[in-house]
């Protein structure tokens, strides 16, 4: 029976291209041999701790979110659930950190923050089509196609639709 790996380090090569170094450049920054670049590189490495929090440093990540990024075939799935609430309708997708929300509603339809539904989570709003006001802690700003706003959900918060609209709801852990 094969072994499966449980951490492919390959993802440092999108991280490392990503920022425009070359395999060299990564292993002077990180203090490793070009070696240790090319095999983790090429999947078959297995880092030290210490090479770990050596390149998390290089891509301003922790050692923790660089292991975090080479789990392999961490896959999570979620059944689209519908939403239907204050005139707002559409799916919602919930994950163990975050929730998607896909929503259409018509002109007029006001919601209001509910604060027992939130922890400590960040709210994420993006319009693809219409016309919304979304007032957080007394200052509105109005939001069309293509805008897209970030605040801590705890924050008062209302949703005002001005004109009929789709939009995008995100939760997420901040922690």
């Amino acid at each position: 029976m094969k072994k499966s790996r449980a951490f492919d380090f390959s993802i440092i090569r999108n991280l490392r291209m990503k920022r425009g170094m070359t395999a060299e450049e990564l292993a002077q920054r990180a203090n490793v041999t070009r070696a240790t670049v090319a095999k983790l590189e090429s999947g078959k490495g297995n880092p030290t701790l210490e090479t770990i929090f050596a390149l998390g440093q290089v891509f301003q990540l922790t050692a923790n979110e660089l292991v975090k990024m080479a789990e392999a075939e961490k896959i999570e799935t979620a059944k689209a659930s519908f939403y239907d609430k204050n005139g707002i309708r559409g799916t919602c997708a919930g994950f163990p950190d975050f929730e998607i929300f896909h929503l259409k509603a018509g002109a007029d339809v006001r919601a209001l923050s509910e604060p027992h539904v939130h922890g400590n989570t960040a709210e994420v709003c993006m319009i693809l089509s219409g016309k919304i006001r979304l007032t957080i802690m007394d200052k509105s700003h109005e939001l069309g196609p293509g805008d897209a706003v970030r605040f801590k959900a705890l924050q008062d918060h209302c949703l005002e639709i001005l004109e009929e609209s789709e939009f995008l709801l995100i939760h997420h852990n901040m922690s």
